[in-house]
């Protein structure tokens, strides 16, 4: 990300810090029309840049403008035909308009750790069909961007990344599931994201870095009571997913193509060994990330960039232990080409993040992709 300097000498400023770490921190501080006046001002010097409309449409469709955000986002499509999940949020903005109100009016229900009262599975909620739906709007789900979700094997706690903030945490209680609120996997000076319990409920791995800026890297805490213990770093990457066996997945980082390459490490006495490049149809030339591997490493799930559209994949491990061919799910479970893929633990719903939000779909068909 470049600088530019408005007259020389005067003031060097950040490009990244001045057209989304600002405008984000205003949205988080319910500022939206400061948010929405920044970016349009900005117009002036970006207005030609694609990356530019989709930051408006999203301030605006936050906002609740829906107007607006049909306006912004018809011309981020236009700029972006690549980005096919715009597309389909632009058709689909009469349905989540609603959600937005949801989300909007709840703002400050609840504080930090409170009892919600809410009671059952996946906090409470109705569970969704074919077609997918903003999970938990208004809890979960806010005016921030969400993403990156995980479930403790039982299903009485839920992990999630919120953006700025770091990693979220609900729990049920006997008196029903918790607000979220903030967790420090390591301290209050590091931003810590995409966490995911071990499937044996024992560890957790999740990023943390001190800065938005600063390269990600996987931590490891060990299970400690209701808590976690001290914070394990282990090496560069991200989005790390772990199998019964102790198997770590997650997205390499430091190769080429950055942020594009999954690969798996082994136990050792002493730690892990080397990272494996995922063969078969796992990897691609293009960018392939955030996998999710089933806790018996039957099948694994990822979203790739290999070509437009293609979004999230599944791939199942054949007899000798390759992975087989990677078989896109946007057609079969009705989502557009989204990403941080998740599935429930008892396996009956795909989780992913869409435009700042959580989504779920019904998924109990996913085994039937298996080739047989």
């Amino acid at each position: 990300m470049r600088s530019w300097r408005i007259r020389p000498g005067a003031y060097l400023i950040d490009e990244y810090e001045l057209a989304r770490g600002l405008p984000s921190r205003l949205t988080q501080q319910g500022k939206r029309d400061h948010a929405i006046a920044l970016i349009e001002v900005l117009g002036e010097f970006y207005g030609d840049d694609p990356r530019y409309w989709p930051e408006l449409a999203d301030a605006y469709l936050r906002a609740g403008y829906q107007e607006k955000a049909t306006t912004a986002l018809a011309k981020a499509v236009e700029m972006n035909p690549d980005r096919t999940e715009l597309a389909w949020v632009l058709e689909n903005i009469d349905d989540i308009m609603p959600t937005v109100q949801i989300q909007l009016a709840a703002e400050g229900k609840y504080e930090p750790g409170e009892s919600t009262g809410l009671r059952g599975p996946y906090l409470g909620q109705k569970p969704p069909g074919s077609k997918p739906e903003v999970f938990a709007p208004g809890l979960l789900n806010s005016m921030d961007h969400e993403y990156s979700i995980t479930f403790s094997p039982d299903g009485r706690e839920i992990y999630f990344s919120r953006s700025t903030i770091g990693t979220m945490v609900c729990r049920w209680r006997e008196d029903g599931w918790t607000a979220p609120e903030v967790i420090y996997l390591i301290d209050e000076d590091h931003l810590t994201e995409e966490a995911n319990v071990a499937p044996d409920n024992r560890k957790i791995f999740f990023c943390g870095r001190k800065g938005i800026r600063e390269q990600r890297e996987i931590y490891v805490a060990d299970r400690v009571g209701d808590g976690w213990g001290p914070a394990k770093k282990l090496f560069v990457g991200m989005y790390a997913t772990s199998a019964l066996n102790g198997n770590l997945y997650y997205t390499e980082i430091t190769g080429s193509p950055d942020y594009g390459v999954v690969v798996r490490r082994r136990p050792t006495a002493g730690g892990y060994g080397e990272p494996e490049v995922i063969g078969g149809g796992v990897n691609s030339p293009d960018p392939d990330a955030h996998p999710f591997i089933a806790p018996d490493e039957s099948f694994l799930i990822f979203d790739t960039y290999r070509e437009v559209g293609r979004g999230v994949n599944i791939s199942f491990r054949n007899a000798d232990g390759t992975f087989g061919e990677a078989i896109p799910l946007g057609e079969h479970l009705g989502i557009p080409p989204v990403g941080q893929p998740a599935l429930s633990p008892d396996g009956k719903y795909l989780f992913f993040c869409l435009n700042g939000d959580m989504y779920w779909v019904d998924a109990s068909s996913l085994m039937d992709l298996k080739p047989e």
